[in-house]
């Protein structure tokens, strides 16, 4: 059976972004690719759903977005204001992230 292989490759590809990638950032990575849509989705929903702190879930999409304190970021992700409700921050994938997603997808039906 490959399914594990095929999963400890796709950790190891997104460990390439940054070898000290915690799983709560791929986690946030997947569930964004999976839900998150061409509107995104809140970072309240995605807290909820993977059982993270709102704080946890707001420093990996940080980490996952284009630019860091350190400089550039990683760019899967994009995070934005709400128009409808400014205090509320939603997520989405950003056209790399789709490459990502869809290069790892790949991995997953080999």
């Amino acid at each position: 059976m490959n399914n594990g292989k095929n999963l400890l490759k796709i950790i190891e590809e997104m460990r390439k972004f940054d070898p000290h990638m915690e799983s709560q950032s791929i986690a946030i990575f997947f569930y964004v690719c999976e839900y998150g849509g061409a509107n995104g989705i809140s970072m309240k929903t995605i807290s909820k759903e993977l059982d993270l702190a709102q704080s946890t879930v707001s420093r990996n999409c940080y980490k996952l977005g284009d630019k860091t304190v350190k400089g550039p970021g990683i760019g899967l992700l994009q995070s934005f204001e709400d128009p409808m409700e400014r205090r509320r921050k939603l997520v989405r994938l950003t056209p790399r992230g789709k490459r990502v997603y869809s290069t790892l997808s790949e991995l997953v039906v080999e």
